[in-house]
C-alpha cells in the first residue's frame, strides 16, 4: 500500500508570527466594516437630530406656556389699587375663581407688597425673588404644597414701593406635552433610522453580491480547476484583482502542465531501456556463471522489474491527473466487464502466492473512462496481492447499491490503521513498518481516478479479519449510469470507515 514519510507541514516563520502578534485580531469582514462605517455614523446622526428636534420643540412649547402663564399675572396687575394708603387687589371673588380654573392643572397666585406682606392670594406661595430682573418679569420652577410648579413673577413699580405678582401652575400639561413631543419627534426619527439602516444593509449586500459570486465560484472549484475566472460581472474596483488571479491561474496551469508532460515523457522514455535491460539480464541469467555473479544478476533483474513497475505507475498517474485524460473518453462502461478482463492478469499472480482471489461480479454501469477504471482496478488488486500474506483471501465485488455503481476490493491481510487511512492516498506515502517493495503510488493513482470521476473512496476493515489480521476493505462509489453524476474534478471524498 502507499507508504513513504509524510511531507513536512508548513510552519509560519518567526517574523510572520511576530507580525501577527503585533497586529492582533482584526475583523476582516468587508461587510461588517462597511456597515460599521455607514450605519453607526448614520444612526448617531439621526439620533442626534431627533434629540435636537425634541429639545427645540420642548423649548418652543415652554415659551408658549410661559407666555400663557404670564397673562393672568398681567390681568392681576391691572387690578392692584391703593385704597386709603393701602395696596389692595380690586378684583371680585368670582373673577378670582375664574382665574384659578384649569381643566388639568391647579393655579396658585400671590400679590405681595413692598415689605413682603401678602396682599392677596395663597400664603403657601414661595417668597418672590429679591433681585429684580431688567425685564421686570421672571420665570422659574418651584414647589407649592409639595407639588412642582412653574412660576411667572411680574414686578410692578408703585408709589408705595415694589409690588410682585406671582402666578404658579402645576406641570401636568407641560409634562404631557413633553411626552407627546418626545414620541412625536423620536418615533418618526427612529423609524427613519430603522429604514435607513435596512437600506444601507441591503445596499451593501447588493454591492457585495459580485464578490459573493466570485467567492462561490472559487469555492466550487477543485485544486486542479485552473480555468480563468469570469470578470464580466465584477465591479470595476474588483476587476484588477480578478485579472491578477487569472494571471496566477494561467501560470499555475502552465507549470502543472509542464510538470505532467515531463513525468509522462520521462516515464515513457524509461520503459524502453528498462525493458531492454531486463531482457539482457534475463539472458545473462540463463548462461553458466559463478554463484556470486548469479546473485548480482538476480538483484539487478529485481531492481529492473521495480523500476519498470514504477515507470508504468508514473504513466498511469499521468493519465489519471487532470489534463492527462480527455473528457470525450467518457463512455457508459460496466465495472463487471472491466473486472473480468483484469482477472486474466491477476489470477495467475495470486496463485503464485497461494492467494484465493475471488470475483463476485454483478452488472454496475457508469459513465467513465474505461482505461482509467482498468488502472484503478489493477492498482487495488495489485495492492491487495502485494500485502496479503501467502494463503490469504482477496475478494473483488461489483454491484449497484443506492443508485451507485460500487467497486469493493477486500482482503484479510494486515490492514491499515485508522489513523493512516486518509494518508495512504498521498503520493509515495508508506505506512511505517510495512514490509514489501511497493512504490507508494498505487492508492495515489486510485485517488486521482476517483477524483476524475467525481466518485468517493473509503477505507475500512475487512469482514473476515481477525485480531491479528484485521484485513482491508476499499470501497469506491460512482454515480450509476442514468443518475445525476457528481461533478468530476471536485476532489475525491476519502472516508475512513
Amino acid at each position: 500500500m502507499n507508504r513513504a514519510d509524510p511531507a513536512p507541514t508548513d510552519v509560519p516563520s518567526a517574523a510572520g508570527r511576530a507580525a501577527a502578534a503585533r497586529s492582533g485580531p482584526v475583523d476582516r469582514s468587508l461587510r461588517k466594516q462597511l456597515l460599521s462605517w455607514l450605519v453607526l455614523p448614520l444612526g448617531a446622526l439621526l439620533v442626534s437630530s431627533a434629540l435636537l428636534s425634541y429639545s427645540v420643540a420642548l423649548r418652543s412649547a415652554k415659551v408658549a406656556y410661559d407666555r400663557a402663564l404670564l397673562d393672568p399675572a398681567l390681568s392681576l396687575a391691572e387690578h392692584v389699587r391703593t385704597v386709603d394708603g393701602r395696596l389692595v387687589l380690586d378684583l371680585p371673588k368670582a373673577a378670582l375663581d375664574v382665574l384659578r380654573v384649569d381643566s388639568l392643572d391647579r393655579i396658585y397666585f400671590s400679590v405681595t407688597g413692598p415689605g413682603g406682606e401678602l396682599i392677596a392670594g395663597q400664603p403657601e406661595m414661595p417668597p418672590p425673588p429679591s433681585v429684580v430682573p431688567d425685564s421686570h418679569r421672571e420665570f422659574r420652577y418651584g414647589t407649592v404644597s409639595g407639588e412642582n410648579v412653574r412660576i411667572a413673577a411680574l414686578f410692578l413699580p408703585n408709589a408705595e414701593g415694589r409690588v410682585v405678582i406671582q402666578v404658579a401652575e402645576t406641570m401636568v400639561k407641560r409634562n404631557r406635552l413633553a411626552r407627546e413631543i418626545l414620541f412625536g419627534e423620536t418615533l418618526p426619527d427612529l423609524l427613519v433610522v430603522g429604514v435607513a439602516m435596512f437600506l444601507v444593509w441591503f445596499g451593501v449586500g447588493r454591492s457585495l453580491a459580485p464578490l459573493d459570486r466570485l467567492r462561490a465560484e472559487i469555492a466550487e472549484r477543485s485544486a486542479v480547476d485552473l480555468r480563468p475566472l469570469d470578470a464580466s460581472y465584477a465591479p470595476d474596483e474588483v476587476r484588477p484583482l480578478v485579472a491578477a488571479l487569472n494571471d496566477l491561474l494561467r501560470d499555475l496551469h502552465d507549470a502543472l502542465d509542464a510538470q505532467q508532460r515531463f513525468t509522462a515523457n520521462a516515464a515513457h522514455q524509461l520503459r524502453t531501456p528498462l525493458a531492454g535491460l531486463r531482457t539482457q539480464v534475463e539472458l545473462a541469467l540463463r548462461q553458466p556463471a559463478p554463484p556470486a555473479l548469479v546473485h548480482s544478476l538476480t538483484q539487478l533483474r529485481n531492481a529492473t522489474v521495480r523500476a519498470s513497475h514504477l515507470a508504468n505507475q508514473l504513466l498511469a498517474l499521468s493519465r489519471a491527473e487532470p489534463g492527462g485524460h480527455r473528457p470525450d473518453a467518457l463512455r457508459e462502461v460496466d465495472l463487471r466487464t472491466i473486472a473480468q478482463d483484469a482477472a486474466a492478469l491477476w489470477v495467475p499472480r495470486a496463485l503464485l502466492k497461494d492467494l484465493d482471489l475471488g470475483f463476485e461480479l454483478s452488472s454496475a454501469t457508469l459513465i467513465g473512462d474505461a482505461r482509467l477504471l482498468r488502472d484503478l482496478i489493477d492498482n487495488l488488486i495489485e495492492n491487495a496481492i502485494r500485502y496479503t500474506p501467502d494463503g490469504g483471501q482477496i475478494t473483488v465485488r461489483t454491484e449497484i447499491a443506492d443508485e451507485q455503481a460500487v467497486l469493493t476490493v477486500e482482503d484479510n491481510g494486515p490492514g491499515i490503521a485508522a489513523a493512516e487511512r486518509e494518508r495512504v492516498f498521498q503520493r509515495f506515502y508508506r505506512t511505517p513498518g510495512t514490509e514489501g517493495d511497493g512504490s507508494g503510488l498505487g492508492l495515489a493513482i486510485v485517488h486521482e481516478i476517483v477524483n476524475a470521476h467525481g466518485a468517493s473512496v473509503s477505507v475500512g476493515t475487512g469482514v473476515d479479519g481477525g485480531a491479528g489480521r484485521p484485513g482491508t476493505r476499499i470501497v469506491v462509489r460512482f454515480a450509476a449510469a442514468g443518475s445525476a453524476p457528481a461533478p468530476a474534478g471536485n476532489g475525491a471524498a476519502v472516508a475512513a470507515a
